[in-house]
């Protein structure tokens, strides 16, 4: 991207080839190769080392010949890489989201040929967890469709696919894939993420995708679960370093440093053992998405995002009030 404020075309650019992850034993260690860069890695090079690992595609289903890992896993490593490198967690988050998005909409079709890019290396973007409402419409526009409007992407170089909610002329909500170089685009706001305005984009018709009932919740859930994992990962870090100064005795603040460090251990096992039943429950809902089954997930991720607020996430209150009406529609 250029300047702020400036319009650019999304232009392509050469990809490293991704490796084929088979098993849970590569996950972890494809995460463990992404750490290796260590901590002031630039964007680009974090980028293309997401895409070398394979790491993209281990969410794909075995439907499509994909690896299908669990949601633990995957939040084990967006924990691990967390802990060293936030940015690279930070996209790895918004591609599985948007992905999970994927698996619950449009054709056997449409969801195969996007498969296939991210299994070649392409990475895609979605908005924020908590950004559930579509609010941008697209129009027919000959062939496709027209779509103008702000979507907040990762900010860890451009993204190959934007993944845009958006309604339609009966207001239904869609999932539009805008591939990097297809749109122009302007950087609103640079940061992480950074905000991009699509200037009339033209979406082909086999990108817009038709959401199943369960897309959003499912997706919203998986987002906040793998956030919750990246801040699992800050948490680590942030408990190795208060040990180490401990450990130099060097201790600073007005609590005591043995009660700081135990509070840092209870909030790491409450929240690793949130995101491992909830990751277990969207597990089951992916394979069979009973309405009993979708409902534990999002009573689970709203657990999580009221006992570890989020960031970019909604109030404590609206989010208690949420979880009460989930628990008498149950």
């Amino acid at each position: 991207m250029h300047e702020m404020g400036s319009i650019t075309h999304l232009h392509e650019r050469l990809r490293p080839v991704p490796l084929r992850i088979a098993s849970d034993e590569e996950v972890l260690a494809a995460a463990g190769e992404v750490i290796a860069l260590g901590t002031d890695a630039p964007g680009a090079t974090l980028a293309d080392a997401l895409v070398r690992s394979g790491l993209l595609a281990v969410s794909i289903p075995s439907d499509f010949d994909g690896a299908d890992v669990s949601n633990s896993l995957i939040a084990q490593a967006v924990s691990r890489i967390a802990e060293v490198q936030p940015s690279a967690a930070g996209a790895l988050v918004a591609h599985f989201r948007a992905l999970e998005l994927v698996r619950n909409a449009g054709s056997e079709e449409q969801r195969r040929s996007i498969y296939a890019h991210v299994a070649s290396g392409e990475r895609l973007s979605a908005a924020a967890a908590g950004d559930q409402s579509a609010t941008q419409h697209f129009v027919p526009d000959g062939i496709g469709f027209q779509l103008a409007g702000i979507l907040e992407a990762a900010f860890l170089c451009e993204p190959d696919w934007f993944g845009i909610l958006a309604l339609n002329e009966s207001e239904a909500s869609s999932l539009l894939l805008v591939q990097r170089g297809s749109a122009e685009a302007e950087v609103v706001r640079a940061g992480e993420p950074t905000l991009y305005r699509f200037a009339q984009a033209h979406v082909p018709a086999d990108s817009v995708l038709a959401l199943n009932r369960d897309a959003l919740l499912l997706s919203r859930s998986l987002g906040i679960i793998l956030q919750a994992a990246s801040v699992l990962g800050e948490k680590r870090r942030q408990l190795a370093g208060n040990l180490a100064l401990w450990r130099d005795g060097r201790p600073s603040g007005d609590r005591p440093w043995d009660e700081r460090i135990g509070r840092f251990q209870v909030e790491i096992e409450t929240l690793a053992a949130l995101i491992d039943r909830a990751s277990t429950a969207l597990d089951l809902a992916q394979v069979n998405a009973t309405p009993i089954g979708v409902t534990e997930v999002g009573r689970l991720a709203t657990t999580i995002e009221i006992a570890f607020p989020l960031e970019g996430t909604r109030g404590t209150g609206h989010l208690l009030a949420e979880l009460g009406r989930m628990l008498f529609t149950d």
